[in-house]
């Protein structure tokens, strides 16, 4: 299926999702049964990047993670008013679904339709290389062209590297790498240097 332009807002508004996001884990073993029935409608959490460098923001990792993979909807964070423009970089590990991901940066593509590429290990089961093939197809949706490599990349240290000697505007990762990402984050020297990166559970 031919990827379709959208109409990008630039994420209008301003969404910021971090009051939400860190009050999930107050609970004593991350998100509880209340907290998610307060947010059930929300399908998705948007975090700017800037709150991860103000002085007084601090977070528990452990627990943030935690009550993320009890949420299970995804995680995006990026810059405001600086719409996507680059081409995307997704890493399949052979697990991630990445559907719901798709629709959730939608509105902050540009109109005009950007590549993207995906990366892959080496050795896949025929399981997850049928994944894969399903990720190719619902890719090929949102992003043309689209490119394919396998590569060693390991952290998120990694992917930036990589990511910035490439002109990739946006990271799609598994939930798991969000707590290297956030690390990398806050203590980098240019906030506005960290690629927007969205992480599907």
């Amino acid at each position: 299926m031919e990827a379709k332009a959208i109409h990008n807002n630039g994420g209008k508004g301003k969404p910021n999702d971090w009051v939400s996001a860190r009050s999930f884990y107050t609970c004593k073993n991350g998100i509880c049964n209340s907290c998610l029935s307060i947010y059930e409608e929300k399908d998705q959490l948007i975090l700017p990047l800037s709150k991860l460098k103000e002085k007084d923001f601090e977070i528990d990792l452990g627990s943030f993670l935690k009550s993320l993979a009890k949420f299970d909807r995804p995680v995006l964070f990026y810059h405001r008013n600086q719409p996507i423009k680059e081409q995307a970089l997704i890493k399949f590990t052979g697990h991630e679904n990445f559907e719901n991901s798709f629709k959730v940066i939608k509105p902050f593509l540009p109109i005009t339709t950007i590549p993207a590429t995906i990366i892959s290990p080496y050795a896949l089961s025929k399981n997850n290389r049928l994944k894969e093939q399903k990720l190719v197809k619902q890719t090929k949706k949102y992003f043309e062209p689209l490119g394919f490599i396998k590569l060693h990349l390991h952290s998120v240290a990694d992917y930036h590297e990589y990511a910035l000697s490439e002109k990739i505007g946006l990271l799609m990762m598994p939930l798991k790498d969000l707590p290297d990402y956030v690390h990398y984050a806050q203590h980098s020297e240019d906030i506005q240097k960290v690629i927007p990166a969205i992480f599907q559970p």
